[in-house]
This record gives C-alpha cells, structure tokens and sequence, in this order.
C-alpha cells in the first residue's frame, strides 16, 4: 500500500501534540523511541501501511507501542541481559529468506513445553530477537517459521504462540510477511483452529503450510535445511549480533583477519561549551567486540563492531576514523547516540585492496563527545568534530 510522506508527516504531528496535550505517561517514553518518532519515516510508514493509512489507528498503535516499550525495557534488552541458555537452545533463530526474499524467523516447537520455561524470560528472549531482526532487516518483514515436526500435544504452547502474534500484531506493526507451517501433526488441527482466531482476518492469508515435498515453493531452496528436506547443513550455534551483522559464512579458504582499535578507544573527548558536559570520568561508549573481525561474503569483506551508549541521561556524539582511510569504508562512520541506544557500525575493505595486507599497524579510533541537546544538527556537530580535528 501506497503511504503519502504527507500522512506520515500528519501522523507524527498528531503524536507530539497528543503527547504536548497529555503529557508523558508513566513511565515516560523512552528518547530513543522519541526521536526515533522525529527521525523515522520508515517506521511511521508501517503503522500507517499496517492500519490501511488510517490516520486515528495507527496514531493509536504508534502511542500504545511507544508505552509498552518503555514498560517492558525493549530499549534495553540485549544479549547481555537475556537468559544464556535460553539463547544457546536454540527454540527461536534467524535463519535464510522466504521466496520473497525476506528474513526468516524460525521457531523449533519441538525444543519448547509449556510450563518449562519462566514465561517473562521467554517473552523477553523473543523480544530480544524481534528487535534483532529490526536492525538487521531495517524494518523489512520477515516470515515467521514454525517448525513443528516432531512435535506434540506437549509442545503446544498456547500462550507462548498467543504472545507471538500480539507483538505482530499490536507492537510491530506490518512485520509480517508469511506465516509458514511445516510438517505440522493432524493430532494439533484443533488447536491450530484457536489460534487462527486470534489473527487478524487480513493475517489469514499470509498462513502457509508446507512439508518436505513442497517447501521449496515457500523458501529459497538454498536455505532449506537438511532436516526440512533440503541440502543446507546449517546447525544452529548462538552467534553475538555484534560478529553476525555482516553475514560469516566463508568462501574457499579464505582466512579472517583482525584490526585492533587505537589504544584508549573509546576516546572522550571534552566538547566546547554549548555542546556538551566536560566530564570524562565515567565511561560512555562500550565497543564490542575488541577488534574487529574481517570476513568474506560473496564479494564483499568485511567485519562489525557494536557502540553502545552506557550512560543513562547523556546522548553521545560518537566518530570512527582509521590509519588507512583509503583502505576501508565505514558506515555509519558519525552519529549521535541517545542513552542506552546501540547501532551496529560496518566496516568494509575497500575492492582494490587484499585483505591478506590487513596489518597491525591498521587502527580504528573511536571517539564520543556528551551533548546536551540529542538534536544537534549535523551542521552543528560538524563544526564541533571540526573543533576537534587538532587533537587528532
């Protein structure tokens, strides 16, 4: 569906006046879901794509997102804070495209019974992977993927598939791409039934059931894994975003290779008055993992690395420069991060050069500057990196 920039710009007025009408609710809304609101036509888009361009519904949807966001920490969560074994099973992960190319998000049933998991652990493991999904896909949909061979009357988590399509529902709004069903038992037709309920009528469509001898009509045929039938050998084994956000798969014999961030990284750097709080005690940007890991798909190399604003009141200006700028290509290599957030930064080496040349003389250096006002304009914070560009 076709959304006007109009509407979204109609939409966004209607929240902040909403919000300037009534007041923040309590808890407040998170910055970054604020300024995520001001800067984020894409995500305005499908509120106003998933509610058909009605203006009133997706305002709705959009005000009631932003509120359980903040109660539920969405902002927060990370690997850090989901349960590690919970990750490491393996009942929920991303795994190859549909046939419309989009991510897949599969759930393997069998792995799960209800009562035996704390239920508010596993909420969170999935919210955990949704918001994975967004950055990776960049608000792209997906497909959600049940996998229920070998599955029972045990494994039917009625709750569990319940909050599943709530948040696609209520919280993410035109997320969903396909719901495919594979090799689902005649045992669990009745309960399939209950849950076809609760989709929305415009849901029921994108449901399709596949088994071995179809799956290929449904997903890339590259991507079906041995146990669907397929040739794809893929083993799940957790995988920290921060290495996963440039796909690792390997090509011929083709060794990883490492560059190391400049020492003192993160560097904070005192910003002139106006800009920012000449405080440099505290840590303010976390960079994970400690050097960045360079590897090949397809034609492209390269690595990741994942900034994390710790503070909890401070929005960061952060750079990323490097001894061999003509080497490498980073992007986002500039930005401003608002408490708690995170971004991933990719790093790519540039065609005409080997990776097998990666020296450990190739540094990164990142840098963070506390500001006052999250929306400095880009001109300004040019200016203020321009201040700076001595002390390099």
């Amino acid at each position: 569906m076709e959304v006007r920039t109009e509407l979204i710009s109609h939409l966004r007025e209607k929240f902040f006046k909403k919000l300037d009408d009534e007041g923040p609710p309590d808890p407040k809304f998170h910055p970054a879901d604020i300024a995520r609101v001001k800067e984020n036509n894409n995500w305005l888009r499908r509120f106003l794509e998933h509610n058909e361009n009605n203006i009133q519904e997706s305002l709705n949807m959009l005000w009631d997102t932003c509120i359980w966001r903040s109660k539920f920490g969405t902002n927060e969560i990370t690997e850090e804070n989901v349960r590690k074994d919970y990750l490491d099973i393996g009942l929920c992960f991303i795994h190859g495209k549909d046939k419309d190319g989009k991510t897949m998000f599969v759930i393997k049933c069998s792995l799960h019974t209800k009562g035996s998991k704390e239920f508010n652990q596993l909420q969170k493991l999935v919210v955990y992977w949704f918001e994975r999904l967004e950055r990776l896909t960049n608000g792209n949909q997906i497909s959600l993927f049940f996998d229920m061979s070998d599955t029972g009357i045990l494994n039917m988590d009625m709750e569990f598939i319940k909050y599943l399509i709530n948040l696609c529902k209520s919280y993410y709004p035109n997320f969903l791409n396909y719901i495919i069903i594979f090799e689902m038992p005649w045992i669990l037709n009745t309960a399939f039934k209950i849950i076809k309920s609760w989709l929305p009528p415009k849901a029921i469509p994108k449901i399709k059931f596949v088994h071995k001898g179809n799956i290929h009509e449904l997903v890339d045929p590259n991507d079906v894994l041995t146990c669907w039938g397929g040739s794809n050998e893929y083993l799940f084994k957790f995988v920290s975003e921060a290495q996963n956000n440039i796909d690792t798969t390997m090509n011929g014999k083709f060794d990883s290779r490492k560059v190391h961030f400049a020492e003192g990284s993160p560097l904070t750097e005192q910003s002139p008055s106006g800009f920012g709080e000449q405080s440099t005690e505290d840590q303010l940007l976390s960079i994970e993992p400690d050097a960045v890991i360079f590897n090949k798909s397809g034609n492209e190399i390269g690595g990741s690395i994942l900034l994390k604003n710790v503070t909890s009141d401070k929005p960061l200006s952060y750079k990323v420069k490097t001894t061999s700028p003509g080497k490498f290509r980073v992007r986002p290599s500039s930005g401003i991060l608002l408490p708690q957030e995170q971004r991933s930064i990719s790093v790519v080496v540039q065609q005409e050069h080997n990776v097998r040349a990666l020296l450990h003389v190739d540094k990164f250096l990142v840098m963070c500057l506390p500001l006052k006002d999250p929306n400095t304009s880009a001109q300004e914070l040019a200016a203020l990196w321009k201040v700076k560009k001595h002390l390099f």
